[in-house]
């Protein structure tokens, strides 16, 4: 049988908010009930259902009845027969078979909870909130056998602390000191008799939005802070963020999160879901790789280390290259937006006719395994949840852009899928990828595109080697500094960095520069650091690693 991939962020079809112009999907988590996974996020007008964490069904409901499925940040914890769910500012509620979309009913409303997290441990339900720039996260202790009702709380668990954690503070590059720090996002898991108390900062609408750790014995603390953390960091590369989510087990034992991540085009709220790999090291230290978390990997139950081989080896290959187009909005969203490998930017026709058009040139024929068209949403009108219509489009390929064959028809296509990921039945040589327009676009807007990503066979050689390079720590201990040599045929470099060299797995991607300005690290501990040199043919790992004090 041949291999099954899927690609971040997840394909699914997320909902309007007309107050942001756009869609979102934000604040998710996973729980497995009566043997299927359901995930549940913000404002996605209901929720989902799966028995493999790759295929997702989307369970609709009547928002007059249930209008909390359109809130933000839920959270939600399984005892016995049934699963419970609270969303942020609103009622606990219940359901025996969550299949059916009017089986839920309410069980209380002891406490307005901001982004609360539920976790079942010993008899009681544990409620961990907080979504505030001054206020910290707490704790509350729930009787399930006295309808939810408080026992004891809150007891507060954890201040910001900008000051030492460098990932605390905002900024595209954790560079804003001097501005307040959100501190939300509360999840705890409890692992080897340990409980893993992750949350999230800086802010959503930053590519650093992350998640800290820190652990305890006791569910209601006290929690002592992990020196890795963030232990979910991805700043860069074409999906940016990994805050606000929650890490779970599936049914094979394997460890995952599912997180927030940055699109922030329209509006700071405009995100989106992805998935990544988990592991627990023997050290008790907690541990997510987004390392390439944005190229095609293996179905999460088709991957037995989906954590040490998150993915499957085939190469971007559209990177920098060049495209045309049958026109375009201004210059803030001229083509070569398509292959920036940034979700934060977006081409767009001037208008959403059918015909318009965009085309990539690889200027050159590869053998292609997979493409992943990436929609955009500009210049809609007010909207609100779901139902405005879903794009419609061609895509074709070619090897001598005069001769074209179809790649996937959506032109009569039902169902949003606004990251439309396609692997190819088989290798596939192709040089032209020619999306085309075949009607009104959704919500009244533009024909956009974010990006048009071809992954494939690694071509040609890798760089000679990897770079020489030096790293200091600044005079802010929470920051640090490298520069390296540029490298011969390298189209980019990978920086890692972690508390342990086994264990490097914070990174930033870099193209088109020589050094790096690093603004996530805790002051007063010890880091170890290299530099990776990539290109389409692979990448060479660095042979030194450095520590930094």
């Amino acid at each position: 049988m041949s291999i099954r991939t899927i690609c971040n962020p997840m394909n699914l079809p997320y909902q309007y908010r007309w107050f942001i112009n756009a869609r979102e999907g934000a604040d998710p988590f996973i729980v497995i009930f009566k043997d299927k996974y359901y995930l549940f996020f913000s404002s996605a007008g209901g929720y989902f259902v799966s028995d493999d964490l790759a295929e997702w069904k989307h369970i609709q409901m009547d928002m007059e009845k249930y209008p909390i499925f359109c809130n933000y940040a839920p959270g939600a914890c399984v005892i016995e027969d049934k699963l419970y769910v609270v969303f942020f500012g609103a009622e606990i509620i219940c359901s025996d078979n969550p299949l059916d979309p009017d089986s839920w009913e309410t069980v209380n409303f002891p406490h307005k909870w901001a982004d609360p997290a539920m976790l079942y441990d010993g008899g009681y339900v544990y409620m961990y909130a907080g979504c505030s720039p001054d206020a910290p996260l707490e704790v509350w202790k729930l009787d399930p056998k006295d309808n939810m009702n408080i026992v004891e709380g809150p007891i507060t668990i954890l201040h910001q602390d900008k000051i030492n954690h460098g990932f605390e503070r905002k900024g595209q590059n954790n560079e804003l000191i001097n501005t307040d720090t959100w501190l939300e996002g509360a999840w705890v898991h409890k692992h080897n008799g340990k409980y893993y108390l992750t949350y999230a900062v800086p802010g959503t609408e930053y590519w650093t939005y992350c998640d800290g750790c820190c652990v305890a014995d006791d569910p209601m603390g006290p929690f002592t802070f992990c020196d890795n953390s963030p232990v979910a960091f991805k700043s860069t590369g074409f999906v940016r963020g990994a805050g606000h989510g929650c890490m779970f087990e599936d049914k094979t034992g394997r460890w995952w999160r599912v997180a927030t991540t940055s699109v922030n085009v329209n509006h700071g709220l405009e995100r989106r879901i992805a998935l990544f790999p988990v592991k627990h090291a023997e050290d008790g230290r907690l541990y997510t790789n987004t390392f390439r978390g944005d190229y095609p990997t293996l179905y999460p139950g088709d991957n037995p280390t989906p954590f040490e081989t998150p993915d499957v080896g085939w190469e971007h290959l559209s990177y920098g290259k060049t495209a045309t187009a049958s026109s375009t909005l201004d210059k803030n969203y001229s083509p070569d937006r398509i292959y920036d490998e940034n979700n934060s930017t977006l081409w767009s026709a001037k208008t959403a006719d059918a015909g318009e058009w965009i085309q990539l040139d690889l200027e050159k024929i590869y053998t292609a395994r997979a493409v992943q068209i990436n929609l955009g949403d500009l210049d809609i009108e007010p909207a609100q949840g779901g139902g405005h219509g879903a794009s419609k489009y061609i895509v074709e390929y070619s090897t001598d852009g005069e001769s074209y064959s179809v790649l996937v028809d959506r032109s009569r296509n039902e169902y949003e899928v606004l990251h439309d990921y396609i692997q190819l039945d088989k290798p596939t040589n192709m040089r032209y990828i020619k999306v085309t327009n075949c009607g009104p676009a959704p919500a009244g807007g533009k024909f956009a595109i974010s990006a048009i990503r071809v992954f494939g066979d690694p071509d040609g050689n890798p760089p000679e080697k990897s770079p020489e390079f030096t790293a200091v720590r600044c005079s802010d201990p929470c920051k640090m500094y490298v520069a390296w040599d540029k490298v011969d045929g390298a189209q980019g470099y990978y920086v890692r960095l972690g508390v342990d060299p086994g264990e490097m797995h914070i990174h930033y991607t870099v193209y088109g520069e020589c050094d790096l300005n690093i603004g996530c690290l805790n002051a007063g501990v010890k880091y170890y650091l290299t530099v990776d040199s990539f290109n389409e043919a692979g990448i060479v790992k660095g042979t030194k690693i450095i520590e930094i004090e």
